[in-house]
């Protein structure tokens, strides 16, 4: 029975995996191989991944660790390329020529893969990826970018450009760096018919900012490409429910699973002091703690806090909900009431934070009252998170906005 018990459980961690994802690029760093690559030319190694299924494309590459001729397929070096560069993440990523000066104009090579759902019509995705220049190219652009459609794009057999415009590109800078991946990002409004994202340049030489390094008899551009994810922009952040832990030090974990195109979208703060880059971590507080997350998804930022609560005491007597605590008028730009009622004579008080997880508000809660004012024209507008606690023990939290 201990292996079937197992193996059901493995079935249910993947499956609250695939409900928890929210990246909707199901192989984003090409880490997951049907079969390890041996050669050049083998982007279907990865799983998910390919050239573009409706014609054309060219013949696209995945680099690994395990690649057993690295010499032309390995990470970090490919010696018979004169290349090298670690992962932006994990163990591989996948390589295009994106620009040629020989053979025929408009050279170019696409990367393509299904996402895990069709797009929802009207909403906002944030569309990142990471780029680094092969150190064999000997010449770069600036117009790498991202098309996402319902998987009917094509090109010229074998090495023409597809003639469409995609949602998102780069113009910002020369994408000249060898050394470091840079970040591509974008977002855009979907229609409701896209289902694929295909990578690559998209534009005319003419349109493409190459430049040349050095004076070579011909030029070639070539990229690695690593990380890619779809998100929709106004997925709210998530740090978890509040929870309690019997002794300091154990541990928990708060937030979402770790995940390509949100981890570094998210960071935790502590008393105003960040602590992590990471969209889920284990913790493992001395003392009662509230941690704030702050993501920002193509520049739209939003927060969530959770506390956990550390206390010698049972669950039983564990008590956290807001039915003892209210806080109005919310949003407020005067006087605001905190109304409560708890039992026993215990220390009660209400602590606010700012969006940086910073205390900038603490008022005690009197035994012999039912409820304070707190002046809300002495805070900066803005948004808070409050914390009413009962001998160290949560006794309710929430959301304040300050309207100035």
């Amino acid at each position: 029975m201990k292996p079937l018990s197992l193996f059901i459980a493995f079935l249910f961690s993947l499956a609250f995996y695939a409900q928890a994802q929210v990246n909707l690029v199901v192989n984003p760093s090409f880490e997951i191989l049907i079969a390890c690559p041996n050669s050049a030319n083998q982007l279907d190694s990865a799983d998910g991944w390919h050239k573009l299924l409706a014609g054309g494309g060219g013949t696209p590459d995945i680099f690994n660790i395990c690649c057993t001729f690295p010499s032309v397929c390995g990470v970090p070096t490919q010696t018979m390329i004169h290349s090298s560069q670690y992962p932006h993440s994990g163990n591989g990523y996948s390589g295009m020529d994106v620009a040629r000066s020989t053979e025929l104009d408009n050279w170019r090579e696409y990367i393509q893969t299904k996402l895990q759902k069709k797009l929802t019509a009207n909403h906002i995705y944030c569309v990142t990826f990471y780029v680094s220049l092969a150190e064999i190219s000997s010449a770069y652009i600036t117009t790498l970018g991202a098309y996402l459609d319902n998987g009917n794009v094509s090109a010229p057999q074998p090495h023409g450009i597809a003639s469409v415009m995609p949602q998102i590109y780069n113009i910002t800078q020369p994408l000249m760096d060898s050394i470091n991946w840079m970040k591509i990002e974008g977002s855009f409004t979907a229609n409701g018919t896209e289902e694929y994202l295909t990578i690559g340049n998209f534009f005319t030489d003419n349109l493409s900012g190459i430049g040349v390094i050095g004076s070579p008899t011909y030029w070639t551009s070539y990229y690695y490409i690593d990380d890619v994810s779809v998100v929709e922009i106004n997925l709210s952040a998530y740090a978890g429910n509040d929870t309690l832990v019997h002794n300091p030090g154990d541990s928990v974990f708060i937030g979402r699973p770790s995940e390509v195109g949100l981890d570094e979208d998210c960071i935790w703060f502590v008393d105003g002091m960040p602590i992590d880059t990471i969209a889920g971590l284990w913790v493992k507080p001395d003392s009662t703690t509230t941690y704030i997350l702050e993501q920002t998804i193509c520049g739209n930022v939003s927060h969530d806090t959770i506390t956990v609560t550390v206390s010698g005491v049972g669950v039983d007597e564990y008590q956290n909900t807001n039915q003892w605590v209210k806080v109005y008028p919310n949003p407020s730009d005067g006087d605001i009431t905190i109304q409560y009622k708890f039992l026993g004579t215990d220390k009660c008080e209400i602590v606010l934070y700012d969006v940086f997880g910073r205390k900038v508000y603490t008022q005690p809660l009197p035994s012999d009252a039912t409820s304070v004012t707190l002046n809300a024209p002495s805070l900066p507008g803005g948004v808070y998170y409050y914390r009413a606690t009962q001998a160290q023990k949560s006794i309710g939290k929430g959301k304040l906005v300050v309207i100035k």
